[in-house]
């Protein structure tokens, strides 16, 4: 799915007939939101990551006052290890280890703003370059974290639609696990 998908979901418009569409569409749209949060969640763990690592360069050069990798690249394993479990264990959601689809555009606009090439040359670059990167992933970060918060909502409304229907008779369980209602 591309940008215009995205906006298609994120359209107020999307659920408007949430209680009216047939249950088999209204799981068919659970997929497509939860299909494009898994592209977002993909490419914002890529960006958390290079972001991560500019303020591990930022703080190291701080501390030892040396523009060499060779330091960074011994620390990386504990920069990219870093517990960053959320405070609520009720907000937590499941993590997926493949690369979706989805997460290709937004990949593209991570590498755009902060290259591998440029991740392989931060000796090379001034403090003030790695500060302008770090400021624009984390606006990016924002962006994108936005976006997840916006899917969420829908899956959730689109849920508890769902869990509503189950309850009340109005769809099929069988219908899910295949047998006959």
């Amino acid at each position: 799915m591309g940008q215009q998908e995205l906006e298609t979901i994120l359209d107020p418009s999307y659920l408007d007939d949430l209680g009216e569409i047939s249950t088999k569409e209204l799981r068919r749209r659970r997929s497509e939101c939860e299909e494009q949060e898994r592209g977002l969640s993909y490419a914002r763990r890529v960006l958390q990551g290079r972001l991560d690592i500019l303020r591990a360069e930022l703080l190291r050069r701080e501390e030892d006052g040396d523009a060499t990798a060779g330091s960074l690249l011994s620390r990386l394993p504990d920069i990219l290890g870093r517990d960053q479990a959320p405070t609520d264990p009720l907000q937590a959601r499941a993590t997926r280890v493949d690369v979706p689809a989805e997460a290709e555009q937004y990949g593209e606009q991570v590498e755009a703003i902060v290259s591998e090439a440029t991740m392989h040359s931060l000796p090379d670059r001034s403090a003030e370059e790695l500060e302008e990167l770090i400021d624009r992933l984390a606006e990016f970060e924002g962006e994108l974290s936005g976006l997840r918060r916006q899917l969420f909502d829908l899956i959730d409304r689109i849920r508890d639609e769902l869990a509503e229907r189950y309850k009340d008779g109005r769809a099929d369980i069988g219908e899910l696990l295949g047998t006959d209602g």
